[in-house]
């Protein structure tokens, strides 16, 4: 039987930083990054090392350890969660390159070892010339969420003579410039800027080619749907927001009116509908995803994935994201005028949720990717699910 992931010492660290991360949280929007002393704190606890292999100096968690790490940090503040868990997915391609070249590149041998933070986009918008021992890139990683506090940023592009081929490239933060576009109405604090690349060099042992076998070998890098590999960690974060949310109006509900009613929230049935409504919300979705992943997970550790599973995990992933944007809308109106104000993070949960509804994990096409095996169709596996990519082909 597996051990609770939220056992995990992980989890736990992730639980005791809380206090430090709501008391942080209208600083990192305001700014529209989380400062510096938040930003080590993580780092100190291993949260941006979630997916770096062991080999390498890494935690390399499981994936349920992750996503309820990350589920954790949003309770506290959806920001701060959202650049841990960008951090998180975009490391988990560090599983492509050599060991010893990734030990060089995030110092594991230093004293400490490796403090890495990488951020950057998995989306292959820059453009890709080859040259001598690497490729020299072009173009603008997008939504490079936590850029600010980077040691790499990801750059993803096309090769400019095989179009079809598609790369990741680890930079060095000031090899490119960073583009201060981030302006939106939610996840204000993530500072998910764009990077821009000029005729930059990224050397091979730096480079993988999108659909390739990974070097490592742990559990993390055989999971046969590269989707909820990387995108696990989108449905804790919004299960977080929403938590915090309903954790945060649970508090106050006894206490508050409104000046056109006089009762406190929680004399209200219409409101007490509302709360269970969006709980029973959260908290099944919650269930979903450890239950078909904790399935999926052990027939992955087995050598024998469970594509049926593998297939529910994809749609308990999407279905959190949902659940929580669709809790915290159940709960707005019902707190009334309440909601509106600052003084409560419900209205900023609002926002912040509407924006992470848009990440491509929370997209439709992830409902068909995990419905495509209940159908008997060919499962979108070892390869991107974004429809507009090329597939997996072999061992390329």
């Amino acid at each position: 039987m597996q051990p609770d992931p939220v056992d995990h010492p992980m989890v736990q660290r992730a639980i005791e930083l809380q206090p430090m991360v709501a008391a942080h949280a209208d600083t990192t929007e305001a700014n529209g990054t989380p400062p510096v002393e938040m930003i080590e704190a993580l780092t100190d606890a291993g949260l941006y090392r979630m997916f770096i292999p062991a080999a390498a100096g890494g935690e390399e968690v499981p994936p349920l350890v992750a996503f309820h790490a990350v589920e954790a940090l949003a309770i506290a503040d959806p920001s701060i969660s959202w650049v841990v868990m960008l951090a998180t997915e975009l490391s988990l391609v560090t599983g492509a390159l050599k060991t010893e070249d990734l030990r060089e590149m995030i110092g594991s041998d230093e004293a400490g070892g490796p403090r890495c933070r990488i951020a950057g986009s998995a989306r292959p918008t820059n453009w890709g010339k080859r040259a001598e021992g690497g490729w020299i890139i072009n173009g603008i990683a997008t939504y490079a969420s936590g850029i600010d506090h980077a040691t790499q940023v990801v750059a993803a592009f096309r090769d400019v003579d095989q179009p079809s081929d598609s790369y990741m490239s680890f930079l060095d933060p000031d090899q490119g410039t960073i583009l201060r576009i981030w302006d939106t109405m939610g996840l204000r604090g993530t500072g998910s800027h764009d990077y821009e690349s000029s005729d930059v060099f990224a050397p091979d042992k730096r480079t993988m080619k999108i659909g390739s076998r990974p070097h490592a070998g742990g559990a993390n890098w055989r999971i046969p749907d590269s989707g909820i590999a990387s995108w696990l960690q989108n449905g804790g974060q919004a299960l977080g927001a929403a938590q915090g949310a309903i954790d945060e109006v649970v508090l106050h509900a006894k206490l508050v009116a409104s000046k056109s009613d006089s009762r406190s929230l929680a004399e209200r049935e219409h409101f007490r509908v509302a709360l269970g409504r969006a709980q029973a919300r959260v908290g099944s979705a919650r269930s979903y995803v450890r239950e078909v992943g904790g399935k999926a997970w052990q027939s992955i550790v087995d050598g024998k994935p469970d594509l049926s599973a593998v297939a529910h995990w994809r749609l308990a992933n999407v279905n959190a994201v949902h659940a929580a944007t669709e809790a915290v809308e159940m709960l707005f109106p019902a707190a009334g005028t309440n909601a509106i104000h600052r003084r409560w993070t419900l209205e900023r949960r609002f926002r912040d949720l509407q924006v992470a509804r848009r990440h491509n994990a929370g997209l439709d096409f992830n409902w068909d990717a995990g419905t495509r095996h209940m159908l008997g169709m060919p499962a979108l596996t070892r390869g991107s699910a974004i429809p507009d990519r090329d597939r997996y082909q072999g061992d390329a």
